[in-house]
């Protein structure tokens, strides 16, 4: 399987992303995506309570052929990583070729303390040391080392040559990810930002390490409604936990947005996350972005008025480019 993942036709270029749910529910979904015709699915991030993304990854490899099944993400504080790669094994091994694994989770420290236990006083060179370890563990099967974080002397049965994602807001985590990553994950970013600023810094990051610039993987909310008033009101009940982020906020300050934009979060930054209009407008815009520097989107559902309907069309949408 080749290492990175690849970004040749329009239909490779576009996913979906879904949110966490009940493990039959996101299950059904994911077969209902692969029957529209999608070529690749993201689960996103599901704080403490939410089912185990990977287990239910499994279990919807087990009932689909062909749909590329990709995490965005699973936060590394909530597992070592000797038993991220062996969950990943496990999951490669029924379904090879198939998974694209995003982690990350470093940019909420506060979480990993209050949960975990985890001092990560260095949220980056944390996350590199684990790439560090859970890269080897995949691809040889094995590891003996000895950091800052980690002390780890494991072998393992099988490996594989799973893409590994990293999720990605600021500067420097987009210049890890072009160092280390075969690709990243920003979420809920601004278009500009990610042109301007954070494509960039994953090129400066990839040169650093003398590698081709990974492929960057764009979040766009979608919400199928051609009334403006109404996918401002969508954009806010589903964007508005975002700003009071400190890294989200932070990252939005960056893209030149203004605190008054994040408290409550403004019109005008809901406007540039939330794409919206009938299918034709939708497509439309899709193809602007994909005449940029982004390499590949993933789609989500901002829900207007009928969620399982919305989802259809979004999936048709996705699976007829």
């Amino acid at each position: 399987m080749e290492k990175q993942a690849a970004v040749r036709s329009l239909g490779e270029r576009v996913g979906i992303s879904v949110q966490p749910a009940d493990p039959a529910t996101l299950v059904a979904n994911i077969v209902e995506i692969e029957d529209a015709g999608v070529d690749h699915v993201w689960v996103a991030f599901g704080p403490l309570g939410y089912p185990d993304v990977l287990t239910t990854l499994a279990a919807a490899a087990a009932r689909t052929s062909h749909l590329k099944l990709g995490t965005s993400i699973v936060q590394i504080t909530s597992r070592h990583p000797v038993l991220m790669a062996q969950q990943v094994l496990s999951l490669t091994s029924l379904a090879p070729g198939r998974l694209r694994l995003g982690i990350g989770g470093t940019g909420l420290p506060q979480m990993a303390k209050s949960i975990y236990g985890i001092e990560m006083d260095a949220p980056l060179a944390y996350l590199r040391e684990y790439i560090q370890v859970l890269r080897p563990l995949l691809e040889q099967g094995e590891i003996h080392h000895q950091g800052r974080y980690f002390t780890v002397d494991a072998s393992l049965q099988g490996s594989s040559q799973v893409p590994l994602f990293v999720s990605a807001l600021g500067v420097g985590a987009f210049r890890l990810a072009g160092e280390v990553a075969d690709g990243a994950l920003p979420f809920i970013t601004p278009i500009p930002y990610m042109l301007n600023t954070a494509l960039p810094a994953l090129s400066a990051g990839a040169a650093a390490a003398a590698r081709p610039r990974p492929p960057v993987v764009a979040h766009v909310p979608v919400a199928f409604t051609e009334d403006r008033v109404i996918a401002l009101q969508a954009g806010r009940q589903a964007l508005s936990i975002y700003p009071t982020l400190p890294a989200y906020r932070k990252m939005f300050i960056a893209a030149g947005f203004t605190e008054q934009d994040t408290h409550p979060i403004s019109e005008r930054l809901i406007e540039s996350l939330v794409v919206f209009g009938n299918e034709g407008k939708i497509r439309d815009r899709v193809l602007e972005l994909l005449a940029t520097d982004i390499d590949a989107l993933a789609l989500s559902l901002v829900p207007v008025s009928d969620v399982v309907q919305e989802g259809v069309r979004l999936a048709r949408l996705v699976g007829r480019l």
